[in-house]
């Protein structure tokens, strides 16, 4: 049976501001901060980490990342 590798990339670096975090691509410059979403919107770090992942996967076309967290809860489902 053929086995399947996956590889996990870190998309981001994560670096404190005053208010907030800022999240930065690791291949690139391109970065947001939580200060540039609205907590109306849900949790600030979650709304960054969507959007820097969502650059990695489009601009250099790097795999999704998965929390080790998502993953547990996954695998509880």
């Amino acid at each position: 049976m053929p086995r399947t590798t996956i590889q996990l990339v870190k998309a981001y670096g994560i670096q404190r501001i005053k208010g907030g975090m800022k999240f930065t691509c690791t291949q690139c410059a391109h970065s947001v901060s939580t200060l540039d979403f609205d907590a109306k919107a849900g949790n600030l770090r979650t709304q960054a980490a969507t959007a820097i992942n969502d650059h990695a996967t489009k601009a250099h076309h790097a795999p999704l990342i998965i929390s080790p967290s998502d993953s547990q809860q996954r695998t509880w489902r």
